[in-house]
């Protein structure tokens, strides 16, 4: 897989898209509608967003751990929203994780440089005893349909339990 959790490559670690290094070049990365804090059973709206002057098309992929490597909550993918769940046999994932990514047709921004804005929700767990973490990697590609000269960038992001 390629999220950049515990476990995981990335794509620039497993060369589908390579060329540079890992989180070189300027990007601006819009990671939007997490909490400091979750609350149990909440559901939360989270808005992805990229902006790359090079890219011509761009990807994400992202899933939701705690310190183990094990699942947190749940994603959910929003219909029309260039998202999708990847089946546990695309993802090939050893792991409890769900993995989330953009759909064929949401890999086109609105000019270059800017990417399509992804949306998907995450439903917390029942038990907020657990600090989980979001990972996410981007890529910005040139669009050239080769695994050279794209940019891949890696985030992750901690989210407090109620009980931290």
């Amino acid at each position: 897989m390629t999220a950049g959790a515990p476990g995981d490559r990335t794509c620039f670690t497993s060369k589908c898209h390579a060329g540079n290094d890992l989180n070189s070049d300027k990007a601006t990365i819009f990671i939007e509608g997490l909490p400091e804090v979750y609350t149990a059973n909440e559901v939360y709206d989270i808005t992805l967003r990229l902006e790359q002057p090079k890219a011509k098309k761009f990807g994400f992929q992202a899933t939701v751990a705690d310190a183990n490597g094990h699942a947190v909550g749940t994603l959910v993918s929003v219909e029309g929203q260039n998202t999708q769940l990847l089946s546990d046999e695309r993802s090939k994932s050893r792991t409890d994780r769900r993995y989330i990514t953009h759909t064929k047709t949401g890999i086109t921004g609105p000019k270059k440089g800017v990417s399509p804005t992804w949306q998907l929700q995450w439903k917390a767990p029942a038990d907020s005893a657990t600090t989980p973490s979001f990972y996410f990697t981007f890529n910005a590609a040139n669009g050239n349909t080769k695994k050279t000269g794209d940019f891949i960038y890696s985030r992750s992001v901690e989210v407090k339990s109620a009980l931290d």
